[in-house]
């Protein structure tokens, strides 16, 4: 059989890197984080992130970097298509600031459908480790834990006074150092260094309008840390990550347009809303993620794996955009915590496959219509998934994971900055394609 050169195996590693800080991704967990960071545990639905076995189990419980002896990298690049589909219900509108009994027109010349909403995104996550001694490792691995693109293909749609456009990436550092206390039990901790960049555009006031909106970045520090419980039948992991806080600096800028106001006897007047441009800054605040995962031999060839994460989403109360002290827009979010559990199985297809499956139920962390932004098109979801691992050589493994997640159809109900309610559903799926590569030096 033939050997890729391990030259080319560091190529890999520091291209899913690279793609990390090149890439954005729609959200595929619960609200806009990034569960993809794994092609080995993408193919169970994640069933087992956190008890070790994988070096890419790091991501989840900083004491996996213990689990594997030696010097190890591991590299995933995981291609996404999603979609989603706003449907607008109903549009109220409120009353125009500073002209009683005037309202906001060109709503009933605006198109109710966004289109597809969601673009194809391609990720990447890497990890490495190093055996210091018998008992001590340290590692290191680059992920986007939170992203998010959204931008429908109907610009002009009644929701755009809503939500024209949504992005947000992150590129996170994370190393770490874990210690064996015992043979079976090991403990990690590490440091989060994440980079974020925002951008949120809405129509101003009217679907037909230019755009408002506000772009900005900014750094956040944080931690890491798990437990890590082996044997040779059973393991079980336990992680945590921390909360972070990004307060993003930018620029909040409206252009120039021209907004149709309806007076109280049906006579339309143009408004003139000049161009502006303000320095400021937006806290997003992002959640603690608590990992508990158990992989079990039920036979030689067989195993059952099991996750339950909790995601502190109720930190997610507003966007806040502030200059100089004063807010100059705001976008309430009031979210509740997420919730995801998923079972999965592995068999040893043979010497060289090993075959897997999983299935997961995840708790969105928006529950009411009010909650809901139409740029994040989240709701409670079921994931169904199948991979495989091939032995490539001695040194190096294959991993391939695919995922189907459907979403189920939820409502929304929100107020535009100038007060226009607009009602409606969003419907949305995925499919996720995901590919490693594994080397132990």
């Amino acid at each position: 059989m033939g050997r890729t050169p391990k030259s080319n195996h560091v190529s890999l590693y520091l291209g899913a890197s690279l793609m990390v800080l090149a890439g954005a991704s729609s959200a595929l967990a619960g609200g806009f984080a990034l569960r993809e960071q794994s092609a080995f545990y993408q193919g169970m639905s994640f069933a087992g992130a956190a008890a070790g076995d994988h070096l890419s189990s790091m991501f989840w419980n900083s004491a996996a970097t213990a689990s594997l002896e030696g010097i190890n990298t591991s590299s995933t690049a995981t291609l996404i298509l999603p979609y989603g589909k706003v449907h607008v219900d109903d549009v109220e509108l409120g009353p125009n600031d500073g002209i009683p009994g005037a309202s906001i027109g060109g709503f009933d010349t605006a198109g109710t459908n966004s289109g597809d909403i969601a673009p194809a995104a391609l990720s990447g996550a890497s990890y490495g480790s190093y055996q210091l001694s018998d008992k001590l490792f340290v590692g290191m691995a680059i992920n986007g834990p939170f992203g998010l693109v959204t931008k429908p293909e109907d610009s002009h749609y009644q929701g755009s006074v809503i939500a024209r456009t949504a992005k947000l990436f992150t590129a996170n550092a994370n190393p770490t150092v874990a210690y064996k206390l015992t043979p079976n039990l090991s403990v990690g901790a590490g440091a989060q260094i994440e980079w974020a960049e925002g951008t949120f555009k809405f129509a101003t006031l009217s679907p037909a309008a230019e755009t408002t909106g506000f772009q900005g970045d900014g750094w956040a520090f944080g931690a890491t840390a798990g437990v890590l419980w082996q044997t040779p039948g059973t393991s079980i992991g336990l992680g945590w990550r921390s909360q972070l806080t990004h307060t993003l600096e930018g620029t909040f800028k409206t252009q120039a347009t021209t907004v149709p106001i309806v007076l109280a006897n049906g006579t339309v007047v143009p408004l003139q809303v000049p161009a502006n441009s303000i320095r400021s800054e937006v806290d997003v605040e992002l959640p603690d993620i608590v990992t508990l995962s158990f992989r079990q031999t039920l036979s030689p060839a067989t195993r059952l794996l099991g996750t339950v994460e909790w995601t502190n989403w109720s930190r997610f109360q507003k966007l806040e955009v502030t200059a100089q002290g004063n807010t100059i827009a705001l976008i309430e979010a009031n979210w509740s915590d997420g919730w995801f559990f998923s079972t999965g199985l592995e068999y040893d297809w043979s010497p060289d496959v090993t075959l897997r499956s999983g299935v997961a139920y995840e708790i969105s962390p928006i529950d009411d219509p009010t909650k809901r932004l139409i740029s994040i098109p989240d709701s409670d979801r079921v994931w169904l998934s199948a991979g495989l691992t091939y032995d490539y050589s001695a040194d190096t493994t294959l991993d391939f994971g695919a995922t189907y997640i459907y979403l189920e159809d939820s409502e929304f109900d929100r107020t535009s900055a100038n007060d226009v309610r607009v009602l409606g559903d969003i419907e949305a799926h995925t499919f996720i394609l995901a590919a490693a590569v594994n080397t132990r030096w």
